[in-house]
């Protein structure tokens, strides 16, 4: 189990959470700066911008808005982080889902700028863990980066994330999920094995977290679409956002990228355009199936696949671009062999591993 950060990011500097609280961007920018440059894109932007530039302008004496439509890329993100050195821009906010989140992160690291994320939907951790999944301005991944600072400041409005639509709110499900079930792949709780420190509170989070979700998610679905704010949703909104940030940031990037996030890689590498329309909590849905499969637990798929036939999510390969051939499931088994996710020398991992593929090839 390779560590991939050497730090412990446990948090970000400030996580606020509340009805109405991107009224708070002001004084939040005044906690950490003085002059934001704000990145969203046209959609996320149209949501949030007229509140939060209400609480700015009282405050700062100058700001700027940037549009980016385009995925989390260095080239992109060194030209704005140029923009806000040349102008005095000293915080830097991302407002939007995983891609702004991230984007804004990249940016603010390369301009030496603050950080704070006001997510739009719950999507992902993104906003609050210290990584940016990066990608080429075409689309194509190039890896992680792991920051050497947190995050200094998200504001979740609950009033915004109540209203993201269901296929964004399961695609933070499924990846929050996911946190629980990937750890299991190689950890025993019983085992007096010696696990890299942190990762046993990891798993200990991981699993209060897959068993909240478990049984409050199909309540909070429906009371997002009555219109109500309760206490959980607010808790689940909670733990895919922050929760699971604090999962990741305890277990340092150790077994956080096992099966159902190795498949979510391998589908993006070898069909970059035709995965491209789906979020990355959706393929790692579909990596779940695979992952309860090798873990020898099955049987928790019932669950998912009832989400997603219920609400039109994902559920095969095929319903994400990926040919559902055997020339394609041999390529993904030579490319997820050999990488964290499987030990190309261990023949029973191996075996394991083909074996789930067949499953998920089956469905």
């Amino acid at each position: 189990m390779p560590i991939r950060e050497e730090s412990f990011k446990i948090g970000c500097g400030r996580y606020i959470q509340g009805e109405g609280y991107i009224s708070k961007c002001g004084e939040e920018v005044l906690r950490i700066g003085s002059a934001p440059l704000i990145i969203g894109d046209d959609t996320t932007l149209k949501i949030a911008q007229d509140a939060m530039i209400d609480s700015v302008s009282k405050v700062c004496k100058k700001y700027e808005i940037a549009v980016h439509n385009g995925t989390c890329n260095e080239i992109d993100a060194k030209e704005l982080a140029a923009l806000a050195v040349r102008q005095g821009y000293d915080v830097v906010i991302g407002v939007g889902g995983g891609v702004i989140s991230d984007f804004a992160k990249l940016c603010a690291d390369f301009a030496g700028a603050k950080v704070m994320n006001i997510p739009t939907s719950s999507a992902t951790c993104a906003s609050y863990a210290s990584v940016s999944v990066r990608y080429t301005p075409e689309g194509h991944a190039i890896g992680t980066k792991h920051f050497k600072h947190e995050v200094d400041s998200v504001i979740a409005d609950t009033a915004i994330l109540a209203k993201q639509p269901i296929r964004l709110f399961l695609a933070g499900v499924f990846d929050a999920l996911a946190k629980h079930l990937e750890i299991k792949q190689r950890f025993d709780s019983d085992s007096d094995a010696e696990y890299p420190i942190g990762l046993d509170y990891a798993h200990v989070m991981a699993k209060h977290s897959y068993n909240l979700l478990r049984t409050k998610v199909e309540k909070c679905i429906s009371d997002m679409k009555a219109g109500k704010i309760t206490f959980d949703v607010e808790n689940v909104l909670f733990t895919t956002i922050a929760a699971t940030g604090v999962i990741s940031g305890i277990a340092r990037g150790s077994n956080q990228c096992a099966l159902a996030h190795k498949f979510y890689e391998t589908a993006r590498t070898l069909f970059p355009e035709r995965s491209k329309p789906y979020l990355h909590g959706e393929m790692v849905g579909v990596g779940l199936l695979l992952q309860n499969y090798y873990n020898g637990e099955v049987e928790n798929n019932s669950l998912l696949l009832r989400l997603m036939e219920k609400h039109n999510m994902p559920k095969c390969v095929t319903d994400i671009g990926v040919d559902k051939s055997e020339e394609t499931m041999e390529e993904f088994y030579d490319m997820i062999c050999g990488s964290s996710a499987v030990d190309k020398d261990n023949a029973e991992e191996c075996r394991r591993f083909k074996e789930s593929l067949q499953y998920l090839w089956s469905l």
